[in-house]
């Protein structure tokens, strides 16, 4: 090929690259501008809606109905009451904004804090739950967390954000509980950081007695019997550490019958220079546990099957299994003692051991998430008062007596997860992709467009949306989202002038 024709393949793939790009900004700002008039839209409804809502908080007092949605007034009536003032980082996030208006429907004083360098307020910050809203640069998490808690007299810190890390949280409650008498939901930064790793986790599991699943690594064939004779009623997966060139083969042992297990045995490749990985495997899958644990108590605890589709529903062996998942993590929870404080999803493997007359289930620990984050769900759905109660027993007059002897232990459910595909999904899934590659964008755009407009039409459906706390909501919809969308529409406009 000449250079001239080099240089004129050159210029034709800059031109198409360049049209690509314009095109590009040329959708982004026709979705800025979808999104701005959808919000100018829905204003007059929106209105109406918080008109009605503002209406029934101003006669809760006077009508029995509408005083049971708030009960803020009666807490509030006894004289022997004495709030606390709570300390609520991410109240941005679902579960921060609704860990912060438990508190304050059960009558405490709540700040929030946002971890972010917003030009424009936001909807959450509006909030009737809070008494006072910062927010905080990444870059001066611990020292500006420490001014909040020294001025606002906090009694409790609760970290919700998702921008930080649980060693962030460590750092700072060491920080805070050194000065201060406030107290910390969260690991300390030591504990926090050999939870954080899978290996050291597992060795503290295993340092404390707890059930883990089994994990070898095998260099000859009788380890592996030794290994199946130790446990004749466990299942594993073998395969090799380094997959071959025909991909990773995974063989499960034992077979139906102890010849098809040797013989199996005896085709396997192993030594020491060629190991291989034995995992122990779980019947009935794996499961999630999102625990909420303070000073070494369980105080809120949900399970549920770790994948989307699963045939796990209500039975009585499920009663079962709950039963044996929650005294894994109150076990858990009772080792570790005081220090033991925080939001954990722990995942589980569960297997089950079928005898005459009965079903008994094994239930090991396989990895573990920090956070409030993992256990969102487990935050949205646990009802207020019980939420609060158990975050009080941090503070050293309200010991968890109750939970102690087992009268009042935490309710446990096993839940199923259900997935419907977006837009976007189900128009991938018929590999549109494959016949025009340009309506993808368009697609997404009108995945968002449609998602964006439920949660303004079904405003009970939203996060932000409480009857007793309707402006954020109202206040994200109409004024801060689209400011932000009138931002990135000027700047996609100076893009596309400037290209």
């Amino acid at each position: 090929m000449t250079v001239l024709g080099i240089r004129r393949m050159n210029s034709i793939s800059s031109r198409e690259i360049h049209q690509r790009v314009r095109r590009l900004i040329q959708s982004q700002i026709l979705g800025h501008l979808l999104r701005i008039a959808i919000s100018l839209l829905l204003l007059p409804l929106d209105n109406t809606v918080i008109f009605v809502a503002e209406v029934a908080w101003f006669l809760s007092p006077y009508s029995l109905w509408l005083s049971t949605i708030n009960g803020r007034h009666a807490i509030l009536r006894d004289v022997q009451f004495r709030p606390k003032t709570i300390l609520v980082t991410g109240v941005d996030s679902p579960h921060g904004l609704r860990i912060a208006r438990c508190w304050y429907n059960e009558g405490h004083r709540v700040v929030g804090a946002a971890i972010k360098e917003a030009r424009f307020a936001s909807g959450e910050s509006m909030s009737k739950a809070l008494v006072a809203y910062y927010r905080i640069p990444n870059s001066q998490y611990v020292s500006r967390l420490l001014d909040i808690v020294l001025r606002e007299k906090v009694d409790i810190w609760i970290p919700c954000s998702q921008d930080t890390s649980a060693i962030d949280d460590g750092m700072a409650k060491q920080a805070i509980e050194s000065r201060t008498s406030c107290k910390c939901v969260t690991l300390d930064t030591e504990l926090a950081s050999q939870w954080n790793q899978t290996e050291s986790f597992v060795q503290y599991l295993i340092d404390h007695g707890h059930p883990v699943v089994e994990n070898h690594q095998v260099q000859s064939r009788d380890s592996i019997h030794r290994i199946l004779h130790r446990s004749p009623t466990k299942i594993y997966h073998i395969r090799q550490t380094v997959p071959g060139n025909n991909g990773e083969k995974i063989i499960v042992l034992p077979k139906r019958t102890l010849s098809s297990t040797y013989s199996e045995v005896s085709e396997i490749k192993v030594s020491k220079d060629s190991p291989w990985a034995m995992e122990q495997h779980a019947r009935l899958g794996e499961f999630v546990a999102e625990v909420l644990i303070i000073r070494g108590h369980v105080t809120a605890i949900r399970v549920h099957p770790a994948g989307r589709e699963s045939d796990c529903g209500c039975s009585r062996l499920n009663e079962g299994l709950s039963a044996a998942a929650r005294q894994v993590m109150e076990d858990l929870a009772c080792k570790g003692g005081h220090r033991l404080t925080g939001h954990f999803l722990v995942r589980l493997m569960v297997d089950e051991e079928l005898h005459l007359n009965s079903v008994r289930y094994e239930v090991r620990i396989a990895g573990c998430a920090q956070g409030a984050a993992a256990i969102a769900r487990l935050l949205q759905d646990t009802p207020s008062r019980t939420l609060v109660d158990g975050y009080l027993t941090i503070l050293p007059e309200n010991a968890p007596g109750a939970l102690v002897n087992g009268l009042n232990r935490p309710e446990i459910s096993i839940s199923m997860l259900s997935h419907r595909p977006s837009f976007y999904e189900a128009f991938k899934s018929y590999a549109t992709r494959d016949i025009n590659p340009a309506l993808c964008p368009l697609a997404q755009q009108v995945n968002w467009a449609m998602d964006e407009a439920a949660k303004l039409v079904l405003f009970w459906t939203n996060w932000r949306f409480s009857i007793t706390d309707p402006l954020p909501w109202w206040w994200h919809n109409h004024v801060s989202w689209p400011l932000t969308e009138l931002d990135l529409l000027l700047q996609s406009i100076k893009r596309a002038l400037a290209s």
